[in-house]
């Protein structure tokens, strides 16, 4: 019956809008659990904000024992990350760890051309440049040779990037890391809990952020996490998130650093100390529906396979989208599928985003305009360039599934039943 009403709702998007969304979000409200909808509650978040409400407290700034003091220690303990900073937003935690690691005007930030623009975008706001690498056909991730070829005198850092639940090769990237003396960040926000080499995500850089905002492993609404494991760099990033001031940290009334705020409600801190509690859980799950679908493919569809990244092991990806990998040559086309998918009302997307050098902020030149420092041409070069197996993922070869396929019975009934019709 749930399918049924699903496939008569997608079928009045296009001539009715209004009642589409209007009975989106009545089913949203009232079918979650059939739905699979996601963010959900995972452990006590309704009483664990009614408690702070019913405080003094709802901002970070001042008192001891806050609910933003818990979330850090648990993150840590979760994480394995002995120092962990709330802030606000995962783009505020990557700006902020730019300045605390003292990169300047001028200086590159290398980072794959298929992440979230949101990353370049925070790169330049931080006063930085993004130059941009190609990716590995194989793990859908940063490729190391693109890296080296777009490397310059001003390179300074260099963001391995989690993608969707999935894990990079951190060994092999700390290394090149290492090697070429570049700074490294681990942007962790698509992937908290997945491991690379037995190890959880976030362990391996200098600085590893997290992101709690839409779409991400756990929910506040908003919110971000910084972690590290240097005790002197923590103690900057939380003065930094302050506006600089230097009181609670330092005992100094005093800024010595261009800063943000980038404070957390302990509202939203409330919240995600709950969702952190019901995570594993919900991984679990995750992980036991999508070892299933990858299965019913390998049965059933030979040429669409799980991205797993790197790695072979169900276990290390959480899966905050279940990337597909679809081989060239296949009888049955990326968009062929995506359209079918799409009619039969399934959440479907890419398996990357759009690469950023085509957004008009890039293609258009106006990035001219925000950047402070650097060599123009080099740079123009970069954002002009050709990264071809970024663009055939995009076009050919990557689909991503939204978890909520896999979080209710009929959700993952339907989604097997529509694969169904490409058996060979």
């Amino acid at each position: 019956m749930i399918n049924f009403l699903k496939k008569i709702t997608v079928s009045i998007k296009g001539t009715n809008p209004k009642l589409y969304y209007y009975l989106i979000k009545l089913a949203k409200r009232y079918f979650k659990n059939d739905l699979g909808i996601y963010p959900r509650i995972l452990a006590n978040e309704k009483e664990a904000v009614i408690d702070v409400l019913n405080s003094s407290q709802w901002n970070m700034c001042d008192g001891k024992g806050l609910v933003h003091e818990k979330l850090e220690a648990n993150f840590s303990e979760y994480v394995k990350v002995p120092y962990s900073i709330a802030v606000n937003s995962g783009g505020m935690a990557l700006q902020m760890a730019f300045r605390a690691l003292g990169l300047k005007p001028g200086d590159e930030v290398i980072h794959q051309i298929d992440t979230c623009s949101a990353t370049a975008m925070s790169v330049m706001n931080a006063g930085l440049t993004p130059i941009f690498a190609d990716i590995s056909k194989e793990t859908f991730m940063i490729d190391l040779e693109s890296v080296r070829k777009n490397k310059g005198k001003n390179t300074k850092a260099l963001i391995m990037t989690h993608m969707w639940g999935n894990a990079d090769e951190a060994q092999k990237i700390t290394l090149f890391a290492k090697e070429n003396n570049l700074l490294l960040i681990e942007d962790a926000c698509l992937a908290l809990g997945a491991k690379s080499g037995g190890h959880k995500v976030g362990c391996f850089g200098d600085v590893a952020v997290f992101s709690f905002g839409a779409g991400k492993p756990i929910q506040g609404g908003e919110g971000g996490m910084i972690v590290t494991s240097n005790e002197a760099l923590a103690r900057e990033l939380k003065a930094m998130r302050h506006w600089g001031d230097r009181s609670f940290e330092f005992g100094v009334r005093d800024v010595t650093q261009l800063s943000w705020n980038g404070r957390l409600s302990e509202i939203i801190a409330a919240v995600v100390v709950e969702q952190l509690k019901g995570y594993p859980s919900h991984v679990s799950e995750l992980q036991e529906k999508v070892q299933d679908f990858g299965d019913f493919l390998k049965k059933n569809i030979p040429g669409i396979n799980i991205q797993l990244g790197p790695t072979n092991d169900i276990r290390d990806s959480v899966f905050t989208q279940v990337q597909l990998s679809i081989d060239d040559g296949l009888k049955y086309s990326k968009n062929d599928l995506w359209g079918k998918l799409k009619l039969s009302g399934i959440p479907v997307w890419h398996a990357n985003f759009e690469l950023i050098n085509k957004l008009s902020l890039f293609k258009n030149g106006t990035w001219k305009e925000f950047t402070l420092k650097g060599d123009i041409n080099r740079i123009n070069e970069n954002y002009n360039g050709d990264f071809k197996t970024a663009q055939h993922v995009f076009d050919y070869t990557g689909l991503g599934l939204n978890k909520m396929n896999f979080l209710s019975k009929s959700n993952f009934e339907l989604l097997k039943s529509v694969f169904s019709n490409y058996k060979n």
